[in-house]
């Protein structure tokens, strides 16, 4: 058996063999043919008479023999126990001897001697990776995104409906669309996607499209040459898509973008490069982009106000923030989120928020969502010095306001043209959410009884308190 190993002299060969650390050779079934010394040794003096003819997984349960043989392909690198007293680690390959491409023998070479070299070698490697590991995460915080999907807070359907499609997001490298209220958080979404995406070791960058005035856009988004106008910098200078190489580029604000630069960014999107402003050359770009808007883009098609190719190119993956007026249940979660984080910000250490001022909190509608709310936090914060937050620090703010208790709708109110101004169909979704839920409250919670007093199906019922996150127990 071992002259169909190489071509070369039985004495030759075995001098070779006995040179290896543990050598084994088995029949095509995976039957001990032929060991070597130093293997007999690993194994506590088990000699070749001992186990001749005996299967290799009688001896050694966990070996690879039997896949290799039947598989004809080769394993490296599977760790054993030796059978010694020692019951040191040691390394296997397994090798399939074939002869005119049949199965004449099996070949398995125990890896003895340097085994602890080989381990302090990847224990060393292991320790390498974790300090790579960290330092990625330390370039993240300073090159990448500030937040992460665990800064958006909430436990209502919506919010989990929402988390689940940026998760989806970030496995992809497709072209982000949000659309969302101002205040409802739409910057919080894109950071999130990044942090979660395999670009999060890469720059985040962004760019507010109403922020910059419309004759800066271009060079912003593409960079410059030396000599394009008047005032540029020597050397020219970075676009944002250049600055967010690997990594994600945000437009904030896209709907303010303004018509005469979307085709430019709709080439640069289509065609994956970029021409600096004065320069002859193309410039290969390599980005994910996010985009967010605070009014209906596909609107805005309609009114010829956005191009509609670009906005089909933007609406690859689109993801709509809910305002804070249709998670209300959430309120709790959030003030109590803010209050932790203001207290770290502005130094202060107020101790916590009634349940009757969260209750109140949520009779209002909030026009302004979550940043609204975080400023009347704030403000309630400085109006308590330390103390426990109660209604009386927070009311107020809402003098001049109209509160909605228990969420009860005064049409002649939401019709009226003040910061309260509603959509007939928000309107009709709150009078809808709160039937069901006095219908159920009456019913004694009977799911069969509510859908017979609603004139509905069961089946129905089911779908519209899932609709408005109405507990089903």
């Amino acid at each position: 058996m071992i002259d169909n190993i190489m071509d070369l002299s039985p004495e030759i060969t075995k001098l070779i063999i006995d040179h290896l650390d543990g050598v084994v050779i088995t029949d095509p079934q995976g039957r001990y043919v032929y060991v070597n010394e130093a293997w007999s040794e690993m194994m506590g003096g088990i000699k070749l008479e001992d186990i001749k003819g005996k299967f290799v997984h009688d001896i050694i349960p966990d070996t690879k023999i039997d896949f290799v043989l039947k598989s004809k392909k080769a394993v490296t690198g599977h760790v054993i126990i030796s059978k010694g007293p020692s019951k040191t680690e040691a390394f296997s390959t397994y090798i399939p001897i074939l002869k005119d491409g049949e199965l004449v023998a099996g070949f398995i070479h125990v890896f003895i001697r340097g085994m602890k070299s080989a381990v302090d070698f990847s224990s060393k490697v292991n320790s390498m990776l974790n300090q790579i590991e960290y330092y990625q995460e330390e370039l993240r915080k300073i090159r990448g995104a500030k937040y992460s999907i665990d800064n958006i807070v909430g436990n209502s359907l919506e919010i989990r409906k929402m988390k689940d499609i940026i998760i989806n997001a970030a496995r992809s490298s497709s072209t982000v669309l949000i659309e969302g209220e101002t205040g409802t958080g739409k910057e919080l979404v894109a950071h999130s996607i990044h942090d979660l995406s395999m670009r999060s070791s890469a720059p985040f960058i962004k760019v507010n499209c109403a922020a910059i005035p419309s004759n800066l856009l271009e060079s912003e988004f593409f960079g410059y040459e030396e000599g394009a106008f008047t005032g540029a910098k020597k050397g020219g200078k970075e676009g944002r898509f250049e600055m967010a190489k690997g990594g994600s580029l945000f437009f904030d604000e896209i709907n303010q973008m303004p018509l005469v630069l979307q085709p430019k960014l709709l080439r640069a999107l289509q065609e994956k490069e970029i021409e600096r402003v004065g320069g002859k050359e193309s410039i290969p770009i390599d980005v994910r982009i996010i985009v967010a808007s605070n009014v209906s883009l596909e609107k805005m098609v309609k009114e010829n106000k956005f191009r509609s190719d670009l906005f089909y190119r933007l609406n690859v993956i689109k993801i709509v923030i809910p305002p804070l007026r249709k998670r209300k249940e959430d309120i709790p979660l959030i003030v109590d989120n803010l209050l932790d984080k203001l207290n770290f910000q502005l130094g202060m250490s107020v101790p916590s928020i009634s349940d009757e001022a969260k209750m109140k909190l949520k009779e209002y509608e909030w026009p302004g969502n979550i940043r609204e709310l975080q400023n009347v936090v704030e403000r309630a914060m400085n109006m308590s010095w330390g103390e426990v937050l109660e209604w009386k620090h927070f009311s107020p703010y809402f003098e001049n306001k109209k509160l909605r208790k228990n969420h009860k709708i005064n049409i002649n109110n939401e019709l009226s043209t003040n910061d309260n101004e509603f959509l007939i169909k928000d309107m009709k979704d709150r009078l809808e959410k709160e039937t069901i839920i006095q219908a159920l409250s009456k019913c004694n919670n009977n799911k069969t009884q509510t859908a017979n007093m609603l004139g509905i199906s069961r089946t129905l019922l089911y779908k519209k308190m899932e609709k408005y996150s109405i507990d089903k127990n």
